[in-house]
């Protein structure tokens, strides 16, 4: 929980620093603007407070279909909110331990895990599109690479197609947060 809560205090911390004129700022994700961005954020949060209660994983894809439409008009507030909300559903007696049905089933442990991943890889996109310092406490990063390095070892990361494969070479002096952009093909 702990890592939640820092992943999502950076998160709601960079949609705060997002000026009116850089909604529509490209990002490293390349189909989305800004404001996609923190809709994604925002919806992801929302849906996965869903799926605890059970939702099928078409739920969540249709929540994200419509990302964009999830900052509302005050996008700090609704991050805000939807940080509550996930965090309230995580920590509901026996959510860990539950059946969670996201692209295939897994136990709420491991979706809490995918949820500071997506806000840890996130957070760093967010940053970029603004010229922020994206503000990533080394365990956090460390974290997220430990649980996708694996996944990206095996290919399974880059199977389900929500996360490219690195284009480039990776420096042999990078920093763990390039290391962790690089995995995630950034």
């Amino acid at each position: 929980m702990d890592a939640l809560d820092a992943s999502a205090e950076r998160v709601v911390q960079l949609v705060g620093q997002v000026r009116p004129e850089q909604w529509d700022n490209p990002t490293p994700c390349t189909e989305w603007n800004v404001r996609t961005l923190v809709g994604h954020l925002i919806a992801g949060m929302q849906g996965y407070c869903e799926l605890l209660n059970g939702a099928p994983a078409t739920k969540l894809r249709s929540m994200l279909e419509h990302q964009s439409e999830a900052v509302g008009a005050d996008p700090v507030t609704t991050c805000e909110g939807a940080v509550r909300s996930v965090r309230a559903a995580f920590t509901e007696p026996g959510a860990l331990e539950r059946t969670v049905h996201h692209t295939y089933d897994i136990p709420g442990s491991q979706l809490l895990a995918f949820r500071v991943a997506d806000n840890v890889i996130h957070s760093w996109d967010l940053a970029t599109a603004i010229g922020a310092d994206p503000g990533l406490d080394e365990q956090l990063v460390e974290f997220v690479y430990g649980l996708l390095a694996p996944r990206a070892q095996s290919g399974a990361l880059y199977n389900i197609g929500y996360i490219s494969a690195p284009a480039r070479s990776l420096p042999e002096d990078a920093t763990p947060l390039e290391q962790l952009m690089h995995l995630v093909g950034r």
